[in-house]
């Protein structure tokens, strides 16, 4: 095998695990997916080192210089399909069913994003009001909640676009959020539930994903990348509530 064939190697599985992490999936199933296809090689040294912002992968021996790569995460989103292709994708090429070439070129053809924005913005604003109904929430409820769910899937929208730090995104967004669910129950006609309006708006912006994948990895031993998550996931959720405190207090002195 030569020098340029076990650079295509780390050159996949490094691709591999950039496209998991990205895609928020946990750091030790992103190592074995990059441990996985290094062992391809055979060589008597690799090692993967999987982190929330970074991914840090080693191939050595006796024979040949050590070749070593260090890619930065600077952005992640929960994307379980991309994760999924990269399971499939790994899974054949260690069965032998592909050849490394071919598992390359099908990693570079996952994109950041399996739907446009126009469609995801559609289906949050969907996925809002299906909450409100889940939590029992009424028809005046559900009328009222449209506006939100549009103004949350804007400010997502552009925030995006313009990439401004989630944790502002979510913060304008929950501050809209209250401003306008105290807005909305002035000036319906009957009474709304702002409890059910709120939640049903703010369950897109909790981060449940990095929460649950911080806990697991912890229970793992990978206290590093665990506390980062559990760090981010607190930071949200923190931001998320300084939006909706202050959005009730400026809507009761506008509306009140």
């Amino acid at each position: 095998m030569s020098e340029m064939n076990y650079e295509l190697y780390m050159d996949t599985a490094v691709l591999a695990g950039k496209i998991m992490l990205e895609s928020n999936a946990e750091t030790y199933r992103v190592e074995e997916t990059v441990t996985r296809i290094l062992n391809l090689t055979e060589l008597t040294m690799i090692d993967a080192l999987a982190l929330t912002t970074g991914l840090i992968a080693t191939l050595d021996s006796p024979d040949m210089e050590a070749i070593t790569v260090v890619k930065r995460i600077s952005t992640r989103s929960t994307n379980l399909g991309n994760i999924t292709r990269v399971n499939d994708i790994s899974r054949r090429v260690t069965s032998g069913v592909i050849s490394i070439e071919e598992a390359y070129a099908q990693l570079n053809t996952i994109t950041g994003k399996t739907y446009n924005e126009w469609f995801q913005s559609i289906a949050l604003i969907g996925f809002i009001q299906a909450i409100a109904i889940m939590y029992k929430g009424g028809f005046p409820e559900f009328i009222a909640l449209i506006p939100i769910s549009i103004a949350v899937a804007i400010i997502r929208y552009y925030g995006g676009r313009w990439r401004v730090t989630s944790f502002i995104v979510d913060m304008i967004a929950s501050f809209m959020i209250a401003l306008i669910t105290y807005f909305m129950s002035v000036i319906m006609p009957v009474s709304i539930s702002e409890d059910i309006m709120i939640i049903s708006a703010i369950m897109p912006l909790l981060p449940g994903t990095a929460l649950t994948n911080g806990v697991r990895d912890i229970f793992r031993g990978d206290y590093m990348s665990g506390g980062a998550k559990m760090l981010e996931a607190l930071l949200i959720a923190i931001f998320v509530a300084i939006g909706i405190g202050s959005g009730l207090v400026l809507g009761g002195r506008l509306f009140g």
